[in-house]
């Protein structure tokens, strides 16, 4: 029986990231697998590369190697065991649930700020801390857009929060509130 994507990550992602914490290197292996992410994401007919039958096995090793290089056994270890398994499709979902499991034992929130306009240093670190002490968080690490179309305010969005404090929100309740 296949087992589907999610399935895959998850054990994977979980088996590696206790292997990492269990040999306390957990920060270098985040640091290798954000580095190998960039990549995947920098060149996304690389996973067609590995996966192809039109490929030589050799050119495959060959790649994987370059891959491998400057990374701890652990990682190489990883990159090794997810093609000689023909898992290397799932390397990118692996890692986001290393990562998941990661700010989940460390107590991070990543969170998206959504604001009218480019929010300063200051205004970041407000909106984190206020953030933190409403999901209970040790760290938020926000990622910023600009979007125009709010008109003003802010809106906060993490894997399981919402807030919506935006200009364009509160005025499309009156506007439903008057519609009553």
């Amino acid at each position: 029986m296949a087992l589907d994507k999610q399935t895959i990550a998850k054990r994977y992602g979980k088996a590696l990231f206790e292997t990492a914490k269990e040999q306390d290197v957990l920060t270098e292996t985040s640091s290798e697998l954000a580095q190998i992410k960039q990549v995947l994401q920098a060149e996304p007919q690389f996973v067609d590369f590995m996966t192809s039958a039109a490929i030589k096995h050799d050119a495959k090793l060959e790649m994987l190697k370059n891959l491998q290089s400057g990374t701890s056994e652990l990682t190489s270890n990883l990159l090794a065991m997810l093609y000689d398994y023909r898992r290397i499709a799932n390397l990118e979902d692996i890692i986001d649930e290393f990562n998941r499991l990661t700010d989940e034992d460390e107590k991070t929130v990543r969170a998206t700020v959504t604001t009218a306009v480019e929010l300063d240093q200051t205004r970041k670190d407000k909106i984190a801390a206020s953030f933190a002490k409403v999901v209970g968080a040790k760290k938020v690490e926000l990622e910023t857009v600009v979007d125009p179309k709010i008109i003003g305010g802010v809106v906060l969005q993490s894997s399981s929060y919402v807030f919506d404090g935006s200009i364009k929100s509160k005025i499309a309740n009156i506007k439903r509130l008057l519609l009553k």
